[in-house]
C-alpha cells in the first residue's frame, strides 16, 4: 500500500473493516483474506482516482494466500504442558480457521497425538463449546479452557460457566473483547498453567 502512495495506517484499519466483514458474511475460509486484501486495494484505488491493475491485483492476493503457508512457532514449554496435563486430562484442541489449513498447521506441529479430539470450528462460540461439552459429557465444574483470546476462547467459556484461563497474546481487531466476568485466571504463559493444574 505504502508502495502505491496509500496511507498505511489508514489501509490497515480498512483490511480490518473489509476482513472483519468477510468474516461475517463467509466465516473463516481461505479465500476471505485474499480478498479483502484486494478489497482493499480497490477501495483505495476509487478513493485516490487511481487505475486498479490486474497484475497488483494477483500480487496483492498472493500476499494474501502465502500467509496460509506460514508454519507458527510453537509456543515455548508447549510440549512439558501438554505431556504434563495428558497424563491427568482428556484433551480436547479446539482451533479457528479453514479446516485444510488448521488440520495442516496441526499435522505439522507435531502436537496432535496429545489430543484425544480435535475440532475447527466456524467461530468459537459459547455453542459450539457446548456442544463439545455435551458430546464428551463433560462436566462444566471441572472443564478447562485454556487460550490466548478474549473473545474466542475466554468470553464463551465464562458464558458456559467453565473453568478459564487467559493467557494474553498479541492479536488483531476481531478478536478484542472486553471480558463478560472477572472469574478467570489470567497467566503470563502456557508453563505457569502447571501451577494451577
Amino acid at each position: 500500500m505504502s508502495q502505491l502512495g496509500f496511507p498505511v495506517d489508514e489501509a490497515l484499519e480498512k483490511l480490518d473493516e473489509i476482513d472483519i466483514g468477510h468474516i461475517n458474511e463467509q466465516g473463516f475460509s481461505k479465500e476471505r483474506y485474499p480478498l479483502s486484501l484486494v478489497k482493499t486495494y480497490h477501495h483505495f484505488c476509487h478513493r485516490f482516482g487511481k487505475k486498479i491493475y490486474k497484475k497488483t491485483e494477483k500480487e496483492i492476493g498472493n500476499i494474501g494466500r502465502d500467509v496460509f503457508q506460514q508454519i507458527p512457532e510453537p509456543v515455548e514449554g508447549v510440549d512439558l504442558v501438554l505431556n504434563n496435563l495428558k497424563e491427568r486430562y482428556f484433551l480436547i484442541l479446539a482451533t479457528l480457521g479453514d479446516p485444510e489449513i488448521q488440520h495442516r498447521k496441526i499435522n505439522h506441529s507435531g502436537l496432535k497425538d496429545y489430543f484425544q479430539a480435535i475440532y475447527v470450528l466456524n467461530y468459537k462460540t459459547a455453542d459450539e463449546y457446548l456442544q463439545i461439552l455435551v458430546k464428551h459429557n463433560l462436566n462444566r465444574e471441572k472443564t478447562w479452557i485454556i487460550g490466548n483470546s478474549i473473545r474466542s476462547d475466554l468470553n464463551p467459556g465464562l458464558q458456559l460457566g467453565l473453568n478459564c484461563i487467559l493467557i494474553p497474546a498479541v492479536t488483531w481487531v476481531f478478536e478484542e473483547e472486553k471480558p463478560i466476568s472477572e472469574h478467570y485466571l489470567k497467566l503470563n504463559s502456557l508453563v505457569e498453567v502447571l501451577k494451577h493444574l
